[in-house]
C-alpha cells in the first residue's frame, strides 16, 4: 500500500505556524492528532536542498502513531528567510524549555548533522534520535578544511566546494533557473539521460535548461519547491556550507561528549554524496545505535517511503516498549 503523504497545498492535517526566535522569523509545519492529545513531540529537521515539506511521507505516519510533529524550515530556506545565522533554537518550537542561547554554538550544518549537534549540546531535551542518509561525524580537535578533505579523503564532497564558492548564485537567479537547479539535485536528467549533478563536481551548470522532471516528486510538488526557494533565492541555503570554521570553534566545547540516547540511522546504499563506508565507524561513536539500510539514493524519504516509514515506526515502537514511554523525541 502506498505511503500516505501530506499535500503541498490545501491539506488540513498541517498548519503553517511562525515563531520569532533570536530575532528570526521561523516558519514551521505543525501536525498533531485530531484529539489534541499526543504522547511526545517529534522534531523533524531537513537538510539541503529540502524544506520542511521533505518529510511529507513521514508526518502522517508519525501523527497516526500518536505523536505531535514540528517541522521547521531551516534558516535561509523557504518561509524562514533570514540569510544570516545565529543559534537555530528549533527545540523551542517543540517544547516549553528555553535554553540560554549564549551557552550554545552560533552555527550548524543543516539536516541530520544539526540533529546530531542538538543531541550533543542539549541531551536533556532529546530522548531519541533518528536520522536518514547522513552519518554521524563527531566534533574534532583539529580543523580540517573541506578543500583538504576533498583532496585527500572524500572526493565525493567536491560538490560542497562548488556550493560554498559563491559561483552558483551568480548563475541560478530566476525562478526557471531555480527550478532547473532543484531538478539537478533531485535526480533530473536531460533528454539524452544525462544527470544534472555529480558529487565529484557539483551541479553541472551546462545542463541547466535541459533537465526533465524527476520521478521523485510530482509537478505540483516541484512547483511548490521552486516557489519556496524563489522567495529569497539560494544564497541563504548555500550559506550553510560556509560555516565550517565557526562550527569547529564552537564544537571545541563538546569534544568529549557522546550521543548516549537510542539512535536510529537509516543509510542509503546508493547515496552518491554519502557512500555507505562513511557510516562504518558510527557504532563505535554512538553506543546505542541501530543501523538500517535501504537501497536508495540520497532521497530515501521520497524514493522508498513505505520502507523508511516501516523502519522508523518499528524502531519507535520498540523503543517505547523497551523503556515504557515514548519520551520527548
Amino acid at each position: 500500500m502506498p505511503a500516505d503523504k501530506i499535500r503541498v497545498s490545501g491539506d488540513s492535517r498541517i498548519e503553517y505556524k511562525t515563531a520569532i526566535l533570536n530575532g528570526h522569523n521561523y516558519s514551521y509545519l505543525l501536525s498533531q492528532p485530531k484529539s489534541g492529545q499526543y504522547k511526545a513531540t517529534v522534531l523533524l529537521i531537513h537538510g539541503f536542498p529540502d524544506l520542511s515539506m521533505g518529510w511529507r511521507y513521514q508526518i502522517p505516519m508519525l501523527v497516526d502513531m500518536g505523536f505531535r510533529v514540528v517541522a521547521p524550515d531551516c534558516l535561509g530556506y523557504g518561509r524562514t528567510v533570514s540569510q544570516s545565522f545565529h543559534l537555530p533554537p528549533y527545540w523551542e518550537l517543540a517544547s516549553n524549555n528555553n535554553p540560554n542561547p549564549k551557552d550554545a554554538p552560533d552555527d550548524f550544518t543543516p539536516g541530520a548533522a544539526l540533529a546530531y549537534r542538538i543531541a550533543l549540546w542539549y541531551p536533556e531535551l532529546v530522548s531519541h534520535l533518528f536520522t536518514v542518509c547522513v552519518p554521524y561525524a563527531r566534533p574534532m580537535a583539529q580543523n580540517i578544511s573541506i578543500e583538504d578533505l576533498v583532496r585527500s579523503v572524500t572526493p565525493h564532497f567536491a560538490y560542497q566546494l562548488q556550493f560554498k564558492s559563491g559561483e552558483v548564485e551568480k548563475v541560478i537567479r530566476s525562478k526557471d533557473e531555480i527550478r532547473q537547479f532543484l531538478l539537478a539535485l533531485y535526480g533530473g536528467r536531460t533528454e539524452a539521460g544525462e544527470f544534472g549533478f555529480d558529487a565529484n563536481k557539483g551541479v553541472l551548470l551546462d545542463k541547466i535548461g535541459q533537465l526533465k522532471p524527476s520521478r521523485l516528486l510530482s509537478e505540483e510538488e516541484l512547483e511548490f519547491y521552486t516557489n519556496e526557494f524563489a522567495r529569497s533565492g539560494i544564497h541563504g541555503p548555500l550559506n550553510w556550507y560556509r560555516t565550517r570554521d565557526v562550527n569547529h570553534e564552537d564544537e571545541l566545547a563538546i569534544l568529549n561528549r557522546e550521543i548516549q540516547i537510542p539512535t536510529l540511522f537509516i543509510q542509503g546504499l546508493r547515496d552518491q554524496a554519502l557512500p555507505p563506508h562513511l557510516g562504518k565507524s558510527m557504532a563505535k561513536q554512538v553506543p546505542r545505535l541501530t543501523l538500517k539500510q535501504v537501497n536508495t539514493s540520497h532521497w530515501a524519504l521520497w524514493e522508498k517511503p513505505e520502507e523508511v516509514n516501516e523502519i522508523i515506526g518499528t524502531w519507535l515502537k520498540d523503543q517505547s516498549s523497551a523503556d515504557g514511554r515514548a519520551g520527548k523525541l
